[in-house]
């Protein structure tokens, strides 16, 4: 059964953002009216992309998908208080990380499919990261290379990888070759999917590799006039990093085989070592939750850790990532860039993980949701909406930057304690 596509019929013209309060008379400022959560992004989204695609991006693991609410629920009991009283500015949302400064505190996380959610969806997230000077973060298993969107992206783009250990890592050494050959700004080293897991809004979908196209996948896209307008414009190149492992000309479902097959298992950290031999610029390990692998990734030489539980995609007993935030920071902060993955819906977040050390953040979701419900405009919808947000949030609390968020006082009463 079908959703009721009738009240989408008619597409949101094109328009650019701008910045500051809305302007009702500008397209831009009438989606800020439209738009003024990312909820409202995620409803859209919902009506906009097949129901496999927006499936994809909202599922998470486990029955009830307790972790993936629990991100949000852990940073929405994070307590900030403000102080009053000191003179009028405008907030400085900009930061710098590994030599380079961005426009905010936030990249784009990596996500594997974004082509899946819209075709065409790495090249929209390349060029936004571009145009806000934010980075987008290209994952691996994604459907555009990595130098093609090194190229769009002019210097804000990050590369993701996941274990391939066929042929002692010969596939993870060639990308880390090609990411160096392509200027990339930073390697991110994913190190929590040690195993597959159920995620049962996929299963239910049949999104499973290889992906067999069947008459319930026709129904679905052929009532989403958006989606099918955007493959036609931009095809589907899947998993296009891997292609040409595979064979000179390979066929989508023998990428799909290769991918399944050859993939697997979280990097050792033996593994981590030999790349942080081998690529020498800014290292970033993804997904540590406690503090001893932390420190660990500080031996190793790690230029920044990702606290993240994977956006709840990965095992459900998980505990909240921010819950984990403060105990990282004790441990290795000052030693290492801490970044943060995990329910982030707001400029408010933003600032909650800033108050709590982390120096940056990866966002997904959010800019998915912005992808599906808006096309290629979308993402640069959330770039400035994350960030006009954070810097009325700094106002509100009486902190110039981010450093000032840092000095508030915080109440967090579901941090882990070690």
């Amino acid at each position: 059964m079908t959703e009721d596509n009738s009240k989408t019929s008619t597409e949101e013209p094109d328009y650019k953002v701008t910045a500051g309060r809305p302007d009702t008379s500008t397209r831009a400022g009438q989606l800020k009216m439209l738009y003024p959560t990312i909820a409202d992004l995620r409803t859209k989204a919902r009506k906009r992309v097949p129901r496999f695609a927006f499936d994809y991006v909202d599922g998470a693991a486990g029955a009830d998908e307790p972790n993936r609410r629990g991100n949000a629920a852990a940073l929405d009991g994070i307590e900030i208080l403000p102080r009053y009283g000191g003179e009028n500015y405008r907030a400085d949302t900009s930061v710098e990380l590994f030599g380079k400064r961005y426009a905010g505190p936030l990249a784009i996380a990596p996500m594997g499919l974004p082509g899946l959610v819209l075709p065409g969806g790495e090249k929209a997230f390349a060029r936004a990261a571009a145009a806000n000077e934010i980075p987008f973060t290209l994952g691996s298993s994604a459907l555009a290379t990595v130098e093609e969107v090194s190229e769009l992206a002019n210097g804000y783009a990050w590369f993701q990888i996941y274990r391939m250990p066929r042929d002692n890592l010969a596939i993870n050494m060639d990308w880390i070759a090609r990411a160096t050959a392509a200027e990339v700004g930073a390697l991110v080293v994913t190190i929590d999917v040690p195993a597959r897991t159920k995620r049962p809004r996929e299963l239910r979908n049949r999104l499973v590799l290889p992906y067999k196209i069947g008459p319930r996948t026709i129904a679905d896209v052929a009532t989403r006039p958006a989606w099918l307008r955007a493959y036609f414009r931009h095809g589907q190149n899947l998993f296009a990093n891997l292609q040409k492992y595979v064979s000179d000309n390979p066929t989508p479902a023998e990428v799909a085989e290769f991918a399944r097959g050859e993939g697997g298992g979280s990097f050792t950290w033996e593994e981590i070592a030999r790349f942080r031999d081998a690529w020498k610029g800014p290292l970033i390990i993804k997904g540590i939750l406690h503090p001893g692998d932390a420190e660990k990734s500080v031996e190793l030489g790690a230029d920044g850790i990702v606290v993240s539980n994977h956006g709840g995609r990965q095992l459900e007993a998980a505990p909240a990532s921010v819950d984990m935030l403060p105990g990282i920071v004790a441990a290795v902060g000052g030693k290492t860039e801490i970044l943060f993955d995990g329910g982030l819906r707001s400029g408010v977040d933003l600032m909650r993980s800033a108050a709590l050390g982390a120096r940056f953040n990866l966002v997904g979701r959010a800019f998915m949701y912005g992808l599906a419900a808006l096309g290629e405009d979308g993402p640069g919808f959330v770039a400035d909406f994350f960030i006009e947000e954070l810097r009325e949030a700094l106002r509100q609390v009486g902190a110039r930057d981010l450093s000032g968020a840092r000095d508030l006082d915080v109440r967090h009463p579901t941090a882990w304690k070690f």
